[in-house]
């Protein structure tokens, strides 16, 4: 079964158009600094602790690659992975960065200007973001949200880096606003600035005497807020409210601040999760460009997968007090069973780190944070913080259980590093609790055994098969393509000699039966058309890397295209002889074959040995 692909039939020109619009050096050239190499350019790959320039552009091809990080593409997977969008959306991305208007999808017609449109939803929230700024920085009702901003320590710049705004205490001042632009009460509930009163239907404002905060997507699109009550304020009044889920935002999907951060993040590989609007602000106007917030909820796995995608390392700042303690343990769980250095560092009791920053300035801040200390070493420390180890045996006990259970979710690992790390804390806990480090590596075994039996149990959906990559798929599916990559001239032959069953690796199938469908379409199967038509990140960079190779063999080959292109067909078609084979001898042996039956498959056999004996020995890989 092959993946759905967003050409349908016509439609297929669409991407064309945007591939042919859009030059790649001039897209990776935006945001990477590129430099000329020969006929072609490279630049630090953003994906790995690069210290030489590894990842190569082909303005040729149209075509990137990293060696290093084993990734590469077209412009489409370029911007899928710089922006961490799939394959529609940065379709969408790239169409509207050439002016290209995408085919609205039939199966989900949507009236323009409506509240189920998100391109409108998009324009509704930027508009609301503008109300809200320049009332907080013009509107005589906006003095008490400036006087807090300014206490807060935040500058006129930063506040405007960051769009803040504020919203006046009445119930309609938006919707009246709204009521001059194309943006109905219907839109503004479903971007999410305004609520409808169950009793009455009626409209309201939802941010109604708050500072607002705005949330954006990777893009640095506005796509919700958080507001904050200014103080004082009645005690039943929460002190955040946030937009509610809507087209547009989805809570644990994003990272306050994350926009702005990307590119120091992406530099350093590291990030630093904070947990408020104005800890997030303060950080970067004391230049800790790569600190970001959650947007009022609790870190959960969807945020670990956007972390993972931009960082290697996260440094978690919580405040000082219980409270702090306490969410760190929750976290702690979805960290250890994923490839994450996680780092925390616990404040001073009572300081936020918007605080922090302005008792004791940046560089202190920044000593904090190189000597955050790794996540289970802060599990040790807050497990046996006030217990004598030695005497208080039961104590003690339950402690060491706690921080094996919490090492047990992390699946035992070959490599080195992480080995030594986890024997040197078995070490540790042993001198530490009294007890052999055989004991408590027999504990942790039984723990991870029931760890790994609960996740089994607990998994609903089957894992997805492991991408598959260059060095697993089968040598003889490997020059096949390379040949087509480098001479598609020969695809009609090769697809009329060779069936798909024949290829060996699942990507390899994928790719030929890719080159079989733009074929059989009338387009030209040549490496841009198929790398456009792929819209796999994973099969783009197989395709890239196979087309690089095939280049670099074209002047060494010792045979031309026609007899290599012979003698695979002939190794294909022996394979799957000798495959059946077996089957075919045994029909012979058992007599379940007539007279003329058993003719004929003599004869077919050793038609099939006088042939291979014609050829060169067929490859098994």
């Amino acid at each position: 079964m092959h993946p759905v692909s967003f050409a349908a039939h016509h439609d297929h020109d669409v991407k064309d158009r945007i591939r042919e619009a859009t030059d790649i050096v001039e897209l990776i050239g935006s945001q990477l600094q590129l430099r000329r190499q020969g006929s072609g350019y490279v630049t630090h790959c953003p994906w790995h602790n690069d210290t030489r320039p590894s990842l190569q552009v082909n303005p040729r091809r149209q075509s990137w690659k990293c060696w290093v990080c084993d990734i590469g593409g077209d412009v489409f997977s370029f911007v899928m992975k710089r922006e961490g969008v799939d394959f529609r959306e940065a379709l969408q991305l790239l169409a509207d960065r050439v002016g290209i208007a995408l085919p609205t999808a039939p199966q989900a017609p949507v009236s323009p200007g409506s509240p189920e449109d998100k391109a409108t939803l998009y324009r509704a929230v930027q508009w609301a973001q503008d109300q809200f700024h320049r009332c907080l920085l013009q509107d005589a009702a906006a003095e008490p949200a400036r006087l807090y901003l300014e206490q807060r320590g935040l500058t006129a710049e930063t506040i405007a880096k960051f769009g803040v705004g504020f919203s006046p205490d009445e119930w309609t001042w938006l919707l009246d606003r709204a009521g001059h632009t194309s943006f109905s009460p219907q839109v503004m509930a479903a971007a999410g600035v305004c609520g409808r009163s169950e009793k009455s239907g009626r409209h309201y404002d939802r941010f109604r005497g708050r500072v607002l905060f705005p949330i954006c997507d990777v893009q640095g699109r506005p796509i919700a807020f958080g507001g904050r009550v200014l103080p004082p304020a009645a005690s039943d009044t929460p002190k955040y409210i946030n937009s509610p889920e809507t087209r547009l935002y989805a809570k644990s999907d994003q990272l306050y601040g994350l926009q702005l951060a990307r590119e120091q993040v992406a530099r350093l590989r590291e990030i630093v999760v904070v947990e408020g609007y104005t800890d997030v602000m303060m950080a970067h106007q004391m230049g800790l460009d790569h600190v970001v917030a959650v947007c009022g909820t609790a870190l959960g796995p969807r945020h670990l997968k956007l972390l993972k995608r931009f960082a290697d390392r996260v440094i978690l700042v919580l405040d000082g007090d219980e409270a702090g303690q306490r969410r760190t343990n929750e976290v702690l769980g979805l960290f250890v069973g994923q490839a994450l250095d996680l780092r925390i560092l616990t404040l001073p009791a009572q300081l936020d780190p918007c605080e922090f920053l302005l008792t004791e300035g940046p560089e202190i801040f920044r000593q904090h944070l190189a000597a955050a200390v790794d996540a289970l070493e802060h599990k040790v420390r807050s497990c046996t913080q006030g217990i004598d180890l030695l005497a208080e045996t039961h104590r003690a006990h339950q402690a060491l259980e706690e921080i094996l259970t919490t090492l047990a979710g992390s699946p035992q690992s070959q490599l080195g590093e992480t080995r030594l790390r986890e024997h040197q804390l078995l070490a540790r806990l042993a001198r530490q609790f009294g007890v052999t480090v055989a004991q408590l590596r027999q504990r942790l075994g039984e723990l991870r055994r029931k760890t790994v039996k609960r996740r089994r149990e607990d998994t609903v959906e089957k894992s997805p098969e492991p991408a598959i990559g260059l060095r697993e798929m089968h040598p003889r599916d490997i020059e096949l393509l390379e040949i087509l990559a480098a001479q598609p001239e020969y695809v009609g032959e090769a697809i009329a000699r060779i069936e798909l069953g024949h290829l060996h690796s699942p990507p390899a199938r994928e790719i030929f039966h890719t080159l079989h469908q733009v074929y059989e379409e009338g387009r030209s199967p040549d490496f841009g058309n198929v790398l456009t038509a792929l819209e796999d990140p994973a099969l783009k960079n197989i395709w890239v890397a196979l087309d690089e190779r095939a280049n670099a063999k074209l002047e060494e080959a010792d045979e031309d295209a026609t007899q290599r292109l012979n003698r695979l067909i002939a190794d294909y078609h022996y394979a799957l002889e000798k495959k059946n084979r077996p089957h075919t001898e045994a029909a012979l042996q058992d007599k379940r074959l007539d007279a003329q039956e058993e003719l004929y498959v003599l004869q077919m056999l050793i038609a099939q040995e006088r042939t291979r004996q014609g050829i060169s020995g067929p490859k098994e890989g």
